[in-house]
């Protein structure tokens, strides 16, 4: 039986997704830097023209404005760089997790209707006291055994796509964050390009990236909880181990002991 949330499909559309997310981030980034640094120096080219008209006063709020600026987008850079650092291992979460089901929990799932059939017909009219322990004491155990197994296989794969599927959602929203920001800076950098409008490009920059960078932190705490969520099943991991309710002893029911 697939649990609902079991991984499906194939694993590179899964992986692909980080793959995409990953590289919009890091060539949006890129490019957010490079438009910030065509606006400051915009901004440094023309100070001498600019303070005549607006006064040294105003060019001196501009430029902490400009410092403020600069604090929001290297907030959203730093987390770019976690995400652009860290993505590796959300892949390889990914494709363990299907591991788990193709390589433990399909093969042994598949035990539990071999265990109960016998190897020859003849055996189907196997009578008496050592024929009733078999179907009573020994058949039973096995059966649940594989069972139990399989299960335990499927939960560690749908704890493993869980804490995948968290760090994937969580690099598409900041995709989306990080985008959003670029465009703005981006536009103020063109705006910028008339002496004239370098102050209001600056001061509109300001007002807009504070909004998006404080929304999208907002959006990515929520999911950021539940990579912390997901992380702390670990303990029911840790439950299903100790747990030889299927496993006398630790072991497999009738194994063989030394």
């Amino acid at each position: 039986m697939t649990s609902p949330g079991e991984p499906s499909g194939d694993p590179t559309q899964h992986t692909s997704a980080v793959e995409t997310a990953v590289r919009q981030i890091e060539e949006t980034a890129d490019q957010l830097v490079e438009d910030f640094d065509s606006l400051i120096q915009q901004f440094a080219d023309n100070v001498v023209w600019l303070t005549p008209v607006i006064g040294a006063t105003a060019v001196w709020l501009l430029q902490e404005t400009l410092q403020e600026i600069r604090v929001e987008l290297d907030a959203v850079l730093d987390i770019a760089g976690e995400v652009l650092a860290h993505y590796t291992p959300v892949i390889s979460l990914i494709n363990i997790s299907f591991h788990w089901l193709t390589a433990v929990k399909q093969p042994v799932s598949g035990m539990v209707p071999m265990i109960q059939q016998y190897a020859t017909e003849n055996l189907a009219y196997w009578e008496g006291g050592t024929a009733n322990h078999y179907k009573q004491q020994v058949l039973p155990p096995q059966v649940g055994a594989a069972g139990e197994l399989a299960a335990k296989a499927g939960f560690i794969s749908e704890w493993l796509y869980a804490i995948a599927q968290a760090n994937v959602e969580y690099a598409a929203k900041f995709s989306e964050v990080i985008s959003a920001i670029a465009g703005d800076v981006a536009q103020a950098a063109v705006k910028a390009g008339t002496v004239i409008d370098i102050p209001f490009a600056i001061s509109d920059l300001a007002s807009i990236v504070k909004t998006l960078v404080q929304s999208g932190m907002d959006n990515l705490a929520g999911i950021g909880t539940r990579i912390v969520e997901a992380g702390e099943n670990v303990r029911q991991i840790v439950s299903d181990r100790v747990d030889e309710s299927k496993f006398p002893g630790g072991a497999w029911p009738q194994a063989v002991q030394d």
